[in-house]
């Protein structure tokens, strides 16, 4: 049988072999996000196969980030622990095999249930790629790294709606996911191929392993996922039920509770799943902050915006796709730009001039109507994609500058964990704004009804509701630039903070 610890020792030892890992790290990443991007395209005519109005089909995507979102820092802590290429490598596999459950959907909610189980997937792949990149590549090349994985996740997003909607209109949106099977399915062989164990794995025993999983955090495991799913429903939600219902209420108490035991319990454990000591990091805690807050002005997006093309203009899946796409391909060509100038100028104005650049995309989207032209929707989505990507690699590499090498797998999952709670609430709070505009002036939120749609009074309708959302957008922007300008160059902040970190622990110098 073949050995997973077993990669091509010509790979291994190529004097290139940072570049053979980027390779594989990211087939897989591309993979993972071209179905998010793919299934985001296909949204519409899913909701329009299974009868779903717009309340019900944002549950396609907030199901798949509960399950991600919940279960990424669980990854992150048992890839450091256990080893990333094994993780990896099993998250691929189950990636593919959910994927291909889903082609089988044979109502809505199963559609849904198979999406979370993807997720599951989903959750060690997203938690490992930027870990295993950015320690392929030496600290002084951490801002490259971080933008050559934005590479990865740009092309899978610029091919994700050209493959989705190409697919679609020739066969069906089920076959997108028989697609994202097989690639996924070939990602596996080309880890299994060429990635190496950790060092610390390389001499591991079946018997240290199971000590390490005896020892590994499973309470602090259960009490972040119990939060974060609890924390996500109550914001998903409160916009319907209200933030003084008994259900939202009893469930912002039992968040708040399982937070704080949370905590208490990390403090206490003597191998934590999430280090806290990472926050007294101003670099990391303000640089999450700022993360955390530019993805949820951002995400309102990649969900009404597919809508407004399709149901509200009248557009195919690939023609929407083709309007959307400059934000992927302006990701793809500015983030590892943006990450070699961080390395040598440090991480804050980069990061503060793509906020800015990104606010002004938000106020582009904001001002949409039916009459616009698609071709501001298309220089809009550019600016996104552009201002992203120039925020985000100085972003993630000043995060990483705040950690040891030995910590980059629990966060690189904290990043991701941001990021998709940041979609979720992204998601959530523009389609209540939707709903609630929609509402007072006299329509219901759903188009999936081909026959309603020819009502010019429902598509203004939303598209006046959408740009509500979009100005919230624009507020939120704007406090990330104020974020992102107090966060600490990576270049002052690694190295004040780590030596301010040495003369706290000096005195225990007997402890890693």
């Amino acid at each position: 049988m073949y050995s997973l610890n077993l990669p091509l020792q010509a790979i291994v030892a190529s004097p290139v072999y940072r570049w053979w890992v980027y390779a594989a790290v990211a087939t897989g990443t591309f993979i993972s996000v071209a179905d998010q991007s793919a299934t985001a395209i296909v949204i519409a005519p899913i909701a329009e196969d299974f009868g779903a109005d717009i309340p019900t089909a944002q549950w396609l995507a907030i199901g798949y980030m509960l399950s991600v979102s919940a279960l990424m820092m669980p990854a992150g802590a048992l890839s450091d622990m256990l080893g990333r290429r094994r993780m990896w490598v099993l998250g691929l596999v189950l990636f593919a095999g959910a994927s291909l459950l889903t082609s089988f959907s044979v109502s809505f909610w199963m559609l849904v249930g198979c999406k979370i189980l993807m997720g599951v997937g989903a959750s060690a792949i997203q938690a490992n790629g930027m870990a295993m990149v950015a320690g392929a590549f030496s600290d002084s090349e951490r801002g490259k790294a971080a933008g050559l994985h934005m590479t990865a996740v740009g092309l899978g997003a610029v091919s994700g709606p050209i493959l989705g909607g190409a697919i679609d209109s020739l066969l069906d949106w089920r076959a997108i996911f028989v697609f994202v099977a097989v690639v996924s399915v070939a990602a596996a062989v080309i880890a299994l191929a060429v990635l190496r164990p950790e060092e610390r794995q390389q001499a591991d025993t079946a018997s240290k392993s199971r000590s390490s999983l005896r020892e590994f955090d499973w309470a602090g495991t259960v009490l972040s996922a119990a939060f974060l799913l609890v924390a996500m429903l109550v914001v998903t939600f409160a916009m319907d039920q209200g933030w003084l219902s008994p259900v939202i209420v009893i469930g912002s108490v039992v968040s708040v509770a399982l937070f704080a035991v949370f905590l208490v319990w990390e403090r206490r454990h003597p191998s934590p799943m999430l280090p806290l000591s990472l926050f007294r990091s101003s670099a990391f805690s303000i640089g999450s902050a700022a993360r955390l807050v530019s993805f949820v002005g951002s995400s309102a997006t990649f969900f009404l915006m597919p809508f407004f093309l399709v149901a509200g203009l009248g557009l195919s899946t690939a023609e929407a796709a083709l309007y959307l796409i400059p934000s992927a391909l302006t990701l793809t060509l500015f983030g590892p730009l943006s990450g070699r100038i961080s390395d040598k100028i440090g991480t804050r104005i980069p990061a503060v001039v793509g906020m800015l650049i990104s606010t002004i995309s938000m106020y582009l989207f904001s001002t949409v109507t039916l009459d616009t032209s698609p071709l501001l929707v298309a220089v809009a989505s550019g600016l996104s994609g552009m201002g992203m990507s120039i925020f985000m690699a100085p972003n993630t590499s000043a995060i990483l500058g705040s950690a040891r090498r030995e910590q980059y797998g629990i966060v690189s999952a904290f990043l991701n964990l941001t990021r998709n709670g940041a979609h979720i609430v992204g998601i959530a709070v523009p389609t209540a704004v939707v709903v609630a505009v929609m509402g007072s002036m006299g329509y219901d939120a759903d188009l999936s009804d081909a026959d309603k749609l020819q009502d010019l009074g429902l598509r203004t309708a939303y598209a006046a509701a959408m740009a509500r959302a979009f100005q919230i957008s624009v507020v939120l922007m704007l406090v990330a630039t104020f974020l992102a300008l107090v966060t600490p160059s990576s270049a002052n902040a690694t190295a004040l903070e780590r030596v301010g970190a040495a003369m706290t622990t000096k005195p225990k110098s007997d402890v890693s």
